[in-house]
């Protein structure tokens, strides 16, 4: 296996030092994710991606662009309607937003949206207080998250179902502490079933969900909650290891490799720049010394290299501009 594809990771500033270069080039990570640290004007931005799709490998490149409180590019096009403020005006509005997230990611060579959320917003949901969640009832969402997808796919862009297999009755930021998941999990996933596709990614959440049966270990890390996946289902991405809801599970090295064993395709490794290395050789000595874990590596690069990326759409900036202006002045007046 060639490099570390199942590796998706962050980067540090608005370009690439050469010592980071040196590093992505030895590493050779499946995914690259950008933050506003690294988006400072359009063009600077077309430049780095630019230059992280030249890297061995081949990297895609994913950026969070959501709507609402989950904007990565807002320094670039100020705010954006949130899937709650759109959802009651209907799919239409829905596809709008993802056409205009679409636009936004092919003019600045961005491959993946970690959007949308399609977790099903319950009592007490904390991702629905965060206006994040496209309704309270699964067909709701499947209808308003398939328009999104809809827009944003016209663009050439992948979209990502998350967060697997529901997180919507979750009470507390999975960042910081760990959700248990109520028994309408077993409902709310079958919207990802209805949802994925070979070209959709599925984001697994670090989540408890007893009532799939699995009362210990977090989703990502659960071989027993991996198995209600959609068998039609693209990249198969664990949320970021350094989140506090693994607190309990070992450094960030065992944490990538519980998620990877259970079967997940991919890890993010967001912010712990410094880690990425050890990381990457904790998987290479385990795989080494486990073959069960090799073999899930080697079908986890299997995934990433099968993983559909089509060309994006030529999309100029000006353009993609106009389209979140006409999105804003649409929507924030009606």
């Amino acid at each position: 296996m060639s490099g570390h594809p199942w590796l998706v990771c962050g980067v540090a500033g608005d370009r690439l030092e050469m010592e980071e270069r040196a590093l992505l080039e030895e590493l050779q990570p499946g995914g690259v994710i950008l933050f506003p640290r690294n988006l400072v004007s359009p063009q600077q931005v077309q430049e780095l991606t630019s230059e992280l799709h030249q890297l061995p490998g081949n990297p895609y490149v994913a950026v969070d662009l959501e709507g609402g409180r989950v904007n990565r590019l807002r320094s670039l096009v100020g705010a954006l309607p949130s899937p709650q403020e759109l959802a009651p005006h209907g799919p239409e509005a829905a596809r709008q937003l993802g056409e205009v997230c679409g636009a936004l990611c092919a003019a600045l060579g961005v491959d993946l949206n970690w959007a949308p959320v399609v977790d099903v917003a319950g009592a007490g949901s904390y991702l629905g207080g965060e206006g994040r969640c496209w309704g309270d009832n699964p067909e709701a969402v499947v209808t308003l998250a398939g328009a999104f997808l809809t827009g944003l796919e016209a663009f050439g862009v992948r979209g990502c179902l998350k967060h697997f297999p529901g997180l919507g009755s979750g009470e507390v930021d999975s960042h910081e502490q760990l959700p248990q998941l109520a028994e309408t999990v077993v409902t709310h996933q079958e919207v990802f079933h209805r949802l994925a596709a070979p070209h959709r990614a599925v984001m697994v959440a670090h989540a408890l969900a007893p009532s799939l049966g699995e009362g210990v270990a977090p989703a990502s890390c659960s071989p027993q909650v991996l198995s209600w996946l959609p068998p039609q289902a693209g990249l198969v991405v664990a949320d970021d290891v350094e989140m506090g809801a693994l607190q309990g599970w070992g450094t960030l090295g065992e944490r990538a490799a519980a998620a990877l064993g259970a079967g997940c395709h991919q890890v993010l490794l967001c912010h712990a720049l410094a880690s990425r290395r050890s990381v990457a050789y904790y998987l290479d000595l385990w795989a080494e010394k486990d073959g069960q874990l090799a073999r899930l590596l080697q079908a986890a690069a299997a995934a990433v290299q099968s993983f559909p990326r089509p060309p994006l759409a030529r999309v100029d900036w000006r353009e993609a501009r106009e389209r979140v202006r006409d999105l804003q002045a649409r929507w924030e007046a009606s």
